[in-house]
C-alpha cells in the first residue's frame, strides 16, 4: 500500500497539467506557439508565411480557399523565423517548451 506522503508527493491540482517527458520539448513547444505564446514570433514572418501558403495552389491546382491547421502553421512560421536567423532548432525548441512550462506552473523532474 502506498503511503500517505508518497502519494501526497505524486498528486498534482488539476487546474495544472503534469509534466510529460514524451511531449518535452516539441509537444510543449508547439503547444506554446499554437496559445499564448502566438505572438512570439514576429508579425512580418507571419504574415509573409500566411501569404505564401494561400498563394500555393492546393493538389487540385486552385486557389487555397482556407488555411492549414494552426500547428502546422505554427511550424512553418517557425522554421521560417529559424532560417532567417540561423539559431539552433533545438535549442529553440527547448527553450520555447521551457517557456510553456513556466505560463502553466509545470516543472520538469
Amino acid at each position: 500500500m502506498q503511503k500517505v506522503t508518497e502519494a501526497l508527493a505524486e498528486w498534482v491540482p488539476a487546474a495544472v497539467p503534469a509534466y510529460d517527458q514524451r511531449l518535452y520539448p516539441h509537444q510543449y513547444a508547439m503547444d506554446f506557439l499554437t496559445g499564448a505564446g502566438r505572438t512570439v514570433i514576429p508579425q512580418e514572418i507571419r504574415h509573409r508565411v500566411d501569404r505564401m501558403v494561400m498563394t500555393t495552389p492546393n493538389a487540385k491546382g486552385q486557389q487555397r480557399k482556407r488555411r492549414h491547421p494552426d500547428r502546422f502553421m505554427a511550424r512553418l512560421m517557425l522554421n521560417a523565423w529559424l532560417d532567417e536567423t540561423g539559431e539552433d532548432e533545438g535549442a529553440v525548441y527547448r527553450a520555447l517548451a521551457d517557456k510553456y512550462l513556466d505560463a502553466h506552473g509545470m516543472s520538469r523532474p
